[in-house]
């Protein structure tokens, strides 16, 4: 999979197109700016690559910028699974000769993540205790079929590199309600199918309460039942966001989970969780420490009241997340998309 991406833009080079519609005006960058530049380059010539398959791309060079991406690196250690080192990696890739509303993703998360629905986007970096199932490579394509203010919907269908592979299909419906002038919810239902936990749903509902520009409060709810799970597989999270400056913020949390014909609960977890850009407007580094009282099965998974801690890294590129391959450095944290 890497070595997709560090060949993409040769691939997307021919004689018919001597200038890359990917390539960054900053040909000199250094350091950590080569860095999110050449990331970039990759995984838009990749998406250029693709795309051609189903057509000329040269109608279409500016719109490769819209890829969009983002690579976490966390080291983190618990009292049960002590020192754990993991990543993820999650890319966007723009297909406009396919058509406007298809997209392809290829990344590295839990199934959680990319086909259940049940984890959050601010929850990115891995390595907590409570993340249900290992990281692993998958790649899919993806079909907006409705995106409006209030609603959205989409389809996609995908494969996960694993051994054996492990193919899905997934469909997300989400609907906005503005309950008042600071309080947001959103309901979601995502039905999926995968090889290896068969046909399932996950249902949601999230409320965001913003009463001024620093502060947040979210509270996310999801209900997930498939051929695997005893009962439904349930988990509820509170958390208070709070930003320090234009640079910096913290969250409180509080989290638990559980399984209605199992263990209930069988994770609760405090967590505090300070994160900060890092000599780029687009480089974040996180920091967390909590506890957590986990109840399981097996004895070894048991711990009552035991410590976690963790740092990681948190490279963006993308005008989706409002940052651009210029190589400047720009004070301020920006926004991810929810």
């Amino acid at each position: 999979m890497l070595f997709t991406l560090l060949v993409g833009p040769a691939w997307a080079q021919t004689e018919d197109s001597p200038v890359d519609p990917c390539a960054s005006p900053s040909a000199d960058a250094r350091g950590l700016d080569r860095l999110q530049r050449d990331v970039f380059i990759s995984v838009c010539g990749t998406a250029r690559f693709f795309d051609g398959l189903f057509g000329d791309t040269r109608s279409y060079a500016d719109d490769y910028r819209e890829t969009y991406g983002r690579i976490g690196l966390g080291l983190s250690w618990d009292e049960v699974e002590e020192f754990r080192l993991d990543g993820n990696a999650r890319f966007n890739l723009h297909l406009p000769v396919l058509g406007e509303r298809f997209n392809a993703v290829i990344g590295r998360e839990s199934e959680e993540t990319y086909v259940d629905d049940t984890f959050e986007e601010y929850d990115y970096l891995p390595g907590s205790f409570s993340d249900d199932g290992e990281q692993e490579w998958y790649a899919g394509i993806n079909y907006i079929a409705d995106e409006g203010r209030r609603s959205s919907f989409n389809v996609g269908a995908g494969i996960g590199l694993q051994s054996p592979l492990n193919p899905y299909l997934r469909a997300r419906y989400r609907y906005r309600l503005l309950a008042t002038d600071d309080v947001l919810v959103t309901l979601r239902a995502t039905p999926f199918w995968e090889r290896e936990d068969g046909v399932g749903m996950t249902v949601g509902a999230d409320a965001d309460w913003s009463w001024n520009d620093r502060e947040l409060l979210r509270w996310t709810n999801t209900l997930t039942r498939s051929e695997v799970t005893e009962g439904i597989r349930w988990r509820s999270r509170l958390a208070y966001h709070h930003g320090l400056s234009g640079r910096s913020a913290v969250r409180i949390e509080a989290a638990v989970r559980g399984e209605t014909d199992g263990i209930e609960p069988d994770l609760r977890e405090l967590k505090l969780t300070y994160r900060r850009s890092f000599l780029r407007e687009w480089l974040f580094i996180e920091a967390y420490g909590g506890a957590f009282w986990a109840d399981d099965e097996r004895p070894a998974r048991r711990c009552s009241g035991c410590a976690l801690a963790g740092i990681g890294f948190d490279l963006m590129f993308g005008q989706r997340y409002g940052q651009s391959v210029s190589g400047s450095s720009v004070s301020g944290v920006t926004e991810e998309p929810q």
